[in-house]
């Protein structure tokens, strides 16, 4: 589940940023934010740095997200 965001980072201009809902404590946006870029593309951004932005296919991310879930990047992230 997701709510939409008010985030505009000048790099990626009017594009509908969302945050999953587990992202958020005390009202407050705790990391990264979500939108669809066009083109095929998906912008993934830190909240807390506009200029923190990437962009890449559904299957690249998908390949991303399965690697964390693999334990690939535990060490990175102190898991």
């Amino acid at each position: 589940m997701s709510e939409s965001l008010d985030f505009n980072p000048a790099s990626h201009p009017d594009l509908e940023w969302s945050v999953a809902m587990q992202s958020q404590l005390d009202d407050q946006v705790q990391c990264f934010a979500v939108a669809d870029a066009g083109n095929g593309l998906v912008a993934i951004a830190n909240i807390d740095n506009d200029k923190a932005v990437i962009t890449g296919t559904p299957c690249e991310l998908r390949k991303l997200r399965d690697a964390f879930a693999a334990g690939q990047y535990d060490g990175l992230i102190g898991a």
